[in-house]
């Protein structure tokens, strides 16, 4: 099977260039960067280091996330934040959970043997607070709702019906996929704090977003 690794980015001149270089070759087939219409060298970086990129026709992380999924060419599809903060080492041992016991593999920050350098502790208990929610309401059995470190079949996005345009569609993947009956599997991920630059997360705002559709199922 071929891999695609999707890279959301906007603005992230001083963090792509490592993400890009960091990702094991002998693993991935497509380096796809999908660019939010930066107005730094973000696109110029990529490109030089042998990214595909694409403009984003539309706003926001799940909007980027979703047009990467219709223009990657992988049968494998896998997402990294451009921020440097996603442990890409890990990338062959998600790959290598895909079988056909397993459709979706998730990285967690939650499980023995991983962490967060990255987090806050607002972060921390809305993430404790919505994964709580995820598998009471949902079902889900995930120990990390809002790590969207994954690898995953190309049949999984065909079947479900991804409508969420930012931050919400983390939370949305996962109970759309379990209810179209995929399997997957976890497995610790540690994740660093961002290489440079401003997070694109404002955790109150996106937070009570991710509440709603996690309560409401409104995407």
């Amino acid at each position: 099977m071929t891999v695609t690794v999707i890279i959301p980015a906007f603005n992230e001149e001083k963090c792509i260039a490592e993400v890009i270089k960091d990702i094991q070759k002998e693993s991935v087939d497509e380096i796809l960067v999908i660019d939010g219409n930066s107005t730094d060298k973000t696109r110029e970086i990529s490109e030089n280091l042998g990214a595909r990129v694409m403009i984003q026709p539309g706003k926001g992380y799940g909007d980027a996330v979703a047009y990467g999924v219709e223009q990657a060419k992988g049968d494998v599809l896998m997402f990294i934040d451009a921020d440097g903060s996603y442990e890409t080492k890990d990338i062959p041992k998600l790959l290598a959970c895909l079988g056909d016991d397993c459709d979706i593999a998730y990285g967690s920050r939650y499980l023995p043997e991983s962490g967060s350098d990255d987090d806050t502790w607002i972060r921390f208990i809305g993430n404790k607070v919505f994964t709580f929610l995820l598998n009471v309401i949902h079902g889900v059995p995930l120990s990390d709702s809002l790590f969207l470190y994954i690898a995953a079949k190309r049949k999984v996005f065909e079947s479900i019906d991804m409508r969420s345009p930012n931050f919400e569609y983390c939370i949305e993947f996962p109970i759309k996929a379990y209810k179209a009956g995929f399997k997957h599997k976890e497995i610790p991920s540690f994740e660093k704090k961002r290489t440079a630059g401003d997070s694109k997360v404002n955790a109150f705002a996106h937070g009570l977003r991710i509440l709603w559709v996690l309560v409401k199922g409104n995407w």
